[in-house]
């Protein structure tokens, strides 16, 4: 048993301990940190004139059949396809005189419209509110996004980082790996008619009498092809365009509206084949259903995904900071083809791999802004256009925001990085692309398919309606199509079509300047019209206001009120 003395002597450091605490300066005393909560499926996600409020939810879709090959099933939580909702916040929700939904493009997420979505809300008046639904495909489901929805709940990038590269567990989980083709033999059946299904699940969230009135359905590069596809789809014996208020492609177009046979040969569909300067080889069916699923980017791979993603986060909660950070200069070295990556600050950063005069996929950029501090020189991009890098050695790079006065640069850097984590589960890409997608797109293209073209009689693809779509059509036409006469063969395929009974424009010829509008706006990027800053000003404010306009010409005074998620 312990002296008095001792006990004493115990009680005195206990004592000035305690005294030492209660004396310190209160910074000095950690604070254990918030318990984790993953960013909110419902929340304001932007104050002003009108207050928007984003819903993330799964519609439950439809189920594909199984691999032929391997016989592998789509895991029942797959079938299923995320929405996200931008609506003005008001509860109930204000009645939606239109409800744009958004279908993105190759290796594109949801979050790749959350600028345009926004604007869209934003252009809502009393009485008159728009809703905009970003389409997250099923195969986003398959992206583990664990640890850049903790880092965005502490705004510390570097947990992502020690995550996905460093096998640190994050609010005890550790990252899995990134998905093997072979995990998921059974997205070989992710194509063109599981996606449309998905899609048509989606739509059917607003009342039948509701949905020719007040849905436009949009989408971008190649999703405009599937939005066109889905148009002219065959569903139990009606066409998909008759509930549908009017279509947007947005810098794409199938191209191959009307042709009396289909784009690709059956050979081509199964085997493969050859396309571009490169030889690239695409895969067909029977690689898809054996080994490759899902489209990878050549060279960068799927671990550019979350480094762009911790990148903006950097760029928007510590811009003026410099990082070292070995992951994010290894798809550096490629991205920019530089042989050593510079010190450059975290805005800079993510400028050089953003903006189109640096970007060597080009069909991923945006123009937002310029670098400073040191001197660029021309490089061969992986596309082979001609480019910029950073070239000094010595220098230290930082990056200045767009200038809405210059005609070339549209996109804010703030905009563009927030798209790439912003949301629970969300961001710009789609990381597992399925192969088989673009594949079955290319088939079903001509919107005419007969009863003998091989997509519909062997392969079941219903794109059939397309001579008798009697709906609007607005076109924006950005950097990647780049000639409104891409747009002849679809205004060919309609030209003798009017606008159909029951909707505003009621028996107007396709040469009426509402009934087939092209908008040229080819001085933006392929990727401008989506993540473009509504400033007032420019291509970018007169595409967003064109297409609210039009998308209120074509649909009746009133709204529909839907509910607040899905069912």
């Amino acid at each position: 048993m312990p002296s008095s003395r001792m006990r004493s002597s115990v009680l005195a450091l206990a004592s000035a301990a305690a005294l030492l605490v209660a004396c310190s300066d209160p910074a000095e005393v950690p604070v254990p940190p918030a318990p984790y909560a993953p960013p909110p499926s419902s929340a304001v996600v932007e104050e002003g004139a009108v207050r928007i409020r984003r819903d993330v939810f799964l519609v439950p879709g439809v189920t594909p059949p199984p691999n032929p090959v391997t016989g592998g099933e789509t895991p029942a939580e797959y079938n299923a396809v995320r929405v996200v909702r931008y609506r003005v916040d008001a509860d109930p929700p204000a009645p939606a005189r239109a409800v744009a939904v958004l279908m993105p493009g190759f290796l594109g997420g949801a979050n790749s419209y959350d600028a345009m979505a926004r604007a869209i809300v934003r252009r809502s008046k009393d009485g008159e509110a728009f809703e905009a639904w970003a389409i997250d495909r099923r195969s986003n489901l398959l992206e583990d996004h664990h640890g850049l929805d903790v880092a965005e709940f502490r705004k510390d990038p570097e947990i992502a980082k020690r995550y996905y590269f460093e096998d640190e567990a994050t609010e005890g989980k550790t990252f899995p790996g990134f998905v093997d083709q072979a995990a998921v033999d059974y997205a070989s059946e992710w194509g063109l008619d599981t996606t449309i299904g998905d899609l048509r699940r989606v739509i059917e969230m607003v009342a039948p009498e509701d949905r020719k009135a007040r849905v436009f359905l949009v989408g971008h590069s190649l999703g405009a092809t599937i939005v066109e596809e889905y148009a002219a789809w065959d569903f139990d014996g009606k066409p998909g365009y008759g509930e549908l208020a009017g279509l947007v492609l947005v810098d794409g177009v199938a191209r191959k509206e009307g042709a009396e046979a289909p784009a690709i040969t059956e050979e081509d569909y199964l085997k493969g084949s050859s396309q571009g300067a490169d030889n690239y080889l695409t895969p067909g069916l029977e690689t898809i259903r054996k080994t490759t699923r899902f489209v990878a980017l050549p060279l960068l791979g799927l671990k550019v995904y979350p480094v762009a993603a911790i990148a903006g986060m950097r760029a928007l909660w510590s811009p003026t900071a410099i990082i070292e950070d070995p992951y994010r200069d290894n798809a550096f070295l490629t991205l920019l083809s530089l042989t050593k990556v510079p010190r450059m600050t975290n805005r800079a950063a993510m400028g050089f791999a953003m903006d189109d005069a640096s970007n060597g996929v080009s069909f991923a950029a945006v123009s937002c802004g310029g670098s400073k501090g040191g001197a660029l020189s021309e490089y061969d991009s992986l596309f082979g256009t001609k480019l910029v890098q950073p070239s000094d050695p010595t220098a230290t790079y930082d990056w200045v925001e767009y200038d809405a006065t210059n005609p070339r640069e549209h996109t804010s850097l703030d905009d563009i990085s927030r798209s790439w984590f912003d949301g629970p589960s969300l961001d710009f890409a789609e990381w597992y692309f399925p192969a088989r997608l673009s594949l079955d797109a290319q088939a079903a293209a001509t919107l005419v398919l007969k009863e003998t073209d091989w997509p519909r009689a062997t392969h079941g693809m219903r794109a059939i309606h397309g001579a008798s779509m009697d709906l609007p059509i607005f076109a924006a036409v950005a950097g990647l199509v780049g000639d409104t006469a891409a747009l002849d063969p679809l205004r060919a395929l309609v030209q003798n079509v009017p606008i159909g009974p029951g909707r505003p424009l009621e028996g107007k010829p396709r040469t009426d300047p509402d009934a087939f509008v092209v908008l040229d706006i080819i001085d933006l990027t392929h990727i401008d019209p989506l993540s473009g800053t509504d400033d007032g000003q420019g291509d970018v404010t007169k595409w967003y206001d064109s297409l609210t306009s039009w998308m209120t010409t074509n649909s009746p005074a009133g709204g529909v009120v839907l509910a607040p998620s899905a069912p």
